[in-house]
């Protein structure tokens, strides 16, 4: 249902139509004509939503901050767990993957071959020449952050390196991309090529 300017804000944030979301929903009038997937409603944040994602995500960084200092050669997956749990908790949040579907553990560890979702083990350690990536989920206030970092035991060799290496510079060719208005991916562009579109932006 189309609103009037004058009415109150479908967000309920308490403004006027117009002052709030009316040009957000122009423009993704515009993008849904040229053919582009566009989000629904219930995927838009307001302001103070997008602030609580932004603190969880800043918890869940510090989290991986302090793991930093903890990755060595020696210490246990289920070390790492027991540490992100306490860490968590400490820090007013919940570990989102714990119990999750299931899921038994406070974080993933993932250790040289396994790609994702390793779970935490009392008998496997690290050792120099792993590379060890830990995936952790933060809820905060209600909200969740979610990020992983590589992390390099000891020496590693030249293959291991290059494979992060590679990662770290798809990432960041990846989010040099990342901006407003922008699209996630080829597919609707390359259905409008197909399509003889001559409105492609």
């Amino acid at each position: 249902m189309r609103m009037n300017r004058n009415d109150n804000c479908w967000c309920h944030s308490g403004k006027k139509y117009k002052y709030c979301h009316l040009t957000l929903d122009e423009k993704v009038e515009e993008f849904s004509r040229m053919g582009y997937i566009v989000p629904n409603r219930k995927l838009i944040k307001n302001t103070e939503q997008i602030q609580g994602i932004r603190e969880s995500g800043r918890i869940n960084t510090l989290i991986l901050d302090e793991v930093n200092e903890k990755i060595t050669s020696g210490i246990s997956t289920e070390d790492i767990n027991s540490y992100i749990y306490e860490l968590t908790i400490r820090l007013g949040g919940i570990p989102a993957t714990l119990g999750f579907e299931g899921y038994p553990k406070s974080v993933c560890v993932s250790i040289n071959n396994e790609v994702c979702h390793g779970i935490p083990s009392s008998t496997r350690y690290l050792k120099d020449g792993d590379i060890v990536n830990i995936d952790v989920s933060t809820i905060y206030n209600g909200y969740y952050g979610d990020s992983s970092r590589m992390f390099c035991i000891g020496e590693i060799s030249s293959e291991r390196n290059n494979l992060v290496e590679a990662a770290k510079n798809a990432i960041d060719v990846g989010l040099e991309e990342v901006g407003p208005w922008k699209t996630l991916g080829i597919w609707v562009r390359l259905s409008m090529i197909l399509s003889n579109r001559k409105d492609i932006p």
